[in-house]
């Protein structure tokens, strides 16, 4: 059951479109840009931003991370005392940023900012209404068809399962193979390895010359510092913390949403009739097919640890505490900082979302366009696997 087969044949087939919940301003201490880009990520974007003004990655503001393969509209702030051209325009060619006067996204790679106003803070994570899509999915057969229309019947009724979808789990390469665990553990030197694994070999690790050369023109500027940094004789313990905070953050991000799709995914196949699904790293998602207490799943927010949000619905509490228990976490590990990071941390998140303005804007044969709207937090590519499976 791979997604990937049905969905992002090129960028245009997946259209994400943010939606702010306030207008810009006329003026303000921040200036307000609209990004818009095609194959390439967020932070790749902004990393390069930063170094054409001259500034640090955290001074530009964000509210999420888009997908790479897709075209996608954000918004980014800028201090007003930065020096920013109106419109800025680049593509890569060999590794090399080239400015563009214009680019045609939905044909072309690269980026536009544009300025649009300001704001009186900058955005932070989590900071947009949610976002429009507009995607097509590909190579459905009649049978697959019908299921589409069978699953989006379900979705209308009753929403879909809130998992965190695929892009959460980028430093992950097998089902219990997390960065964080190592990290938790104390094996910062495995940690590293891992990390730097996903990029290519790492046949000559302590190698550092060789390894550098190994990895010519695949990494970013603080992970050939970093590499420079063992070289020195920095331990890995301080080498580590030469990543960016939030990509050490991002490695028990990625934890934690794992444990929380598992709190979910058992939750939903205690209580209701399930269809189970592959994810990824043959990890399995269970999506309910009819439920008999809505209103009060519409209202269920499930806990990251249950310590400062303990849940009344005794099921979910018996599932947290297997769950963490299964995975060896300990009550000194909460709140433990780990690489110069806290570390599992509580908050809630909703366990159920529901697309609003869901409509098939164009059916061929074998493919079928939709749109809709999700919160933002929400993921297109759970709710894609849930009506396509």
């Amino acid at each position: 059951m791979d997604l990937g087969r049905y969905i992002k044949k090129k960028p245009s087939d997946f259209i994400v479109e943010e939606v702010l919940p306030f207008k810009p301003l006329n003026k303000g201490s921040y200036k307000l840009f609209r990004l818009k880009k095609s194959n390439l990520s967020t932070i790749q974007v902004i990393r390069f931003l930063s170094k054409l003004l001259g500034i640090e990655p955290s001074q530009i503001g964000f509210a999420g991370l888009k997908d790479k393969f897709a075209v996608t509209t954000q918004f980014i702030t800028i201090p007003q005392d930065i020096p920013v051209p109106d419109r800025v325009c680049y593509q890569i060619y060999g590794g090399k940023w080239i400015k563009k006067e214009k680019i045609d996204l939905q044909k072309e790679y690269g980026f536009c900012a544009e300025l649009i106003g300001f704001t009186e803070k900058p955005l932070e994570l989590g900071e947009n209404r949610g976002n429009r899509f507009l995607i097509k999915i590909h190579d459905l057969t009649k049978e697959r068809r019908k299921r589409f229309y069978s699953n989006l019947q379900i979705v209308k009724n009753y929403g879909s399962a809130n998992y965190f979808g695929e892009q959460r789990f980028g430093s992950v390469k097998g089902r219990n193979d997390f960065i964080f665990l190592y990290l938790l553990k104390g094996e910062t030197k495995k940690a590293l390895k891992h990390y730097f694994s996903i990029k290519g070999s790492v046949k000559n690790w302590g190698k550092w010359e060789k390894l550098y050369r190994d990895f010519r023109g695949k990494l970013e500027q603080y992970e050939r510092d970093l590499i420079l940094g063992l070289k020195r004789g920095l331990s890995p313990e301080k080498a580590i913390r030469i990543l960016p905070k939030n990509i050490r953050l991002m490695f028990n991000f990625a934890f934690q949403s794992y444990l929380w799709n598992e709190c979910l995914r058992r939750y939903i196949e205690k209580k209701y009739p399930f269809k189970r699904i592959n994810f990824i790293n043959r990890w399995k998602l269970s999506f309910y097919t009819e439920v008999y207490d809505l209103e009060y799943l519409k209202n269920l927010k499930i806990p990251y640890t249950g310590r400062e949000y303990s849940p009344e619905d005794e099921l979910l509490v018996d599932i947290i505490e297997k769950t963490l228990k299964e995975s060896g976490i300990k009550e000194t590990d909460f709140g433990k900082e780990v690489a110069g990071v806290r570390v599992l941390t509580d908050g809630l998140r909703n366990a159920v979302f529901f697309p609003e303005d869901f409509k098939v804007v164009e059916k061929t044969k074998s493919s079928i366009t939709v749109s809709f709207f999700l919160p933002t937090g929400s993921y297109a590519t759970v709710l894609l696997r849930n009506l396509i499976f």
